[in-house]
Order: C-alpha cells, then sequence, then structure tokens
C-alpha cells in the first residue's frame, strides 16, 4: 500500500495533516471493568514517520487477586497492555506506507494478505469503538478485520479452485464389495 500521507492519516481516522509532535488521541474509560483505552496517532519530528497506537490501561484492584496479578475474571490488574502498534514511513516523496504492525505482541507484516490496509481498518474499528463509548473488543476486532478472508495464492479456504473428489458408488454409503 503506497498512499498519500493525508489520505493515509484518513484512513486511521484523522481529518488533517498532522504537524511535526501533533498527536490526535482518543481515549474511553470503562467504569464497570476498571480500563482505559487510549488511541492516538502521532507524526514525529519532522514529519519522518507516523505512529499508530492503541493501550489498555487496567485500574489497579486490592481484592480478589492472586499471585500473578490478575482478578478472579482472569483480566489484568493494574499496568499497561500494548494493543496495537503501527509505523508508516514515506516511501518517495509523497508516497507513504505502513511497515510495522504488532497486535497483541503478535507480528503481521506479511503474515495476512493486503495487512497494511487491514491494520488501518483494525484501528478504525477501535476508535470508532471509543468514540461512541465503547470499550472494543479487541479479540473479536483481530477476527473480523485481521482475520484471513483473503490469502496470497488462492484456494487455501473454501472449495473455490479446488478440485472436485472423486466419489466411487460402492464407498458413498460404506459398502464393499464382497459382502
Amino acid at each position: 500500500m503506497r498512499i498519500t500521507l493525508d489520505k493515509l492519516l484518513e484512513k486511521l481516522g484523522v481529518d488533517h495533516v498532522l504537524s511535526p509532535y501533533e498527536t490526535q488521541p482518543w481515549v474511553h474509560y470503562d467504569t464497570e471493568k476498571g480500563i482505559t483505552c487510549s488511541a492516538e496517532v502521532r507524526m514525529g519530528p519532522g514529519s519522518e514517520d507516523v505512529e499508530a497506537e492503541i493501550q489498555f490501561l487496567h485500574d489497579e484492584k486490592e481484592n480478589n487477586e492472586d499471585e500473578e496479578g490478575k482478578d478472579d475474571e482472569g483480566s489484568k490488574s493494574g499496568g499497561r497492555e500494548q494493543i496495537m502498534h503501527m509505523r508508516a514511513l514515506p516511501v518517495t516523496a509523497d508516497q507513504w506506507s505502513p511497515t510495522t504492525l504488532r497486535v497483541k505482541d503478535k507480528d503481521y507484516v506479511n503474515e495476512v494478505y493486503d495487512w497494511e490496509d487491514k491494520g488501518c481498518n483494525f484501528f478504525r474499528a477501535c476508535i470508532e469503538a471509543v468514540s461512541m463509548g465503547v470499550l472494543p473488543d479487541i479479540d473479536e476486532l483481530i477476527e473480523k478485520e485481521l482475520g484471513e478472508d483473503d490469502s496470497w495464492g488462492g484456494g487455501r479456504k473454501g472449495k473455490i479452485g479446488r478440485k472436485s473428489p472423486t466419489v466411487k458408488p460402492g464407498q458413498l454409503l460404506g459398502m464393499k464389495k464382497g459382502i
């Protein structure tokens, strides 16, 4: 994916071209879960890179913790959880392209078809949830936005491109000759 800076920022939900050191933030706090979702797109100094990042900040809990710092429901207690990090760099004078994409500690660069566009879609889906006052369901969005619905070589999933199986009538009902 090679697109202009303004189009890249638009894909990430930013409605203007960021200046050096400028940040576009989104924040939502879920009082029931004690989680703050923080998302931002930021321009580097000298306008040499753009980063998009999503983090969950977990409240400290005093009750119901076990020795590993997790509560009874298995969620993290206290601390920062890095959900997503994407970095884009200019590849020509006016064309930009994502170079890194990590979601929940998994590197998606060249791991899924069209990972650059899917990474932007994942980020945009998260900030849309935050903008509506909802904590994004990260696992659901990973499945929906970063799933491998398309394939590199075609025919890896589904029946498209596969040869029809040869069916022998005697095997159809589990019958064998000579019975």
